[in-house]
């Protein structure tokens, strides 16, 4: 399926597949952007005309997992009309808290970990999926039923 990518950076990365089975294809970082201790945004330096009726879908590497970094908005979803830079926006998670005090208040801060990716590494992968359309009936009672439970219930 051919999708179409405008590169926005000269250092921009086509994403790539890692294998012929690779459900996902590699992207990397052109950009990074510092936003707050625990916040970095990873720009990937393209942006992508998607096939009708199809979006695609960002989710990090799965070694992400080994730090205290979290991709937020996982996953990501790039409709078929946006037409702008891809990125990913990582969270860091506090490595410990120092806690004080002076006598009359306690105080605190926050220690982040150093983020664990640098410009040329692949930092996610993309892939597409179809959108379905739907529309939606109101009805007052369901054509099947069960005994499932309530939330996130399967039963005992």
């Amino acid at each position: 399926m051919l999708v179409k990518i405008k590169k926005l950076h000269p250092n921009a990365v086509i994403p790539k597949q890692a294998t012929e089975l690779a459900g996902g294809w590699d992207v990397t970082v052109t950009e990074i952007e510092k936003i707050e201790y625990d916040l970095v945004i990873c720009k990937l330096g393209f942006a992508l005309q998607l096939p009708k009726n199809h979006r695609l879908i960002l989710v990090p590497r799965s070694s992400l997992t080994k730090t205290k970094w979290v991709l937020q908005n996982s996953p990501g979803l790039g409709d078929e009309d946006f037409l702008q830079e891809y990125q990913f926006r990582f969270r860091a998670i506090p490595e410990d808290i120092n806690v004080f005090s002076d006598g009359a208040a306690a105080y605190g801060s926050l220690n982040y970990p150093q983020f664990p990716y640098k410009v040329g590494d692949r930092i996610g992968q993309v892939y597409l999926e179809e959108v379905i359309p739907m529309e939606f009936e109101i009805v007052e009672e369901f054509d099947v039923t069960n005994d499932r439970g309530g939330y996130g219930s399967t039963g005992s």
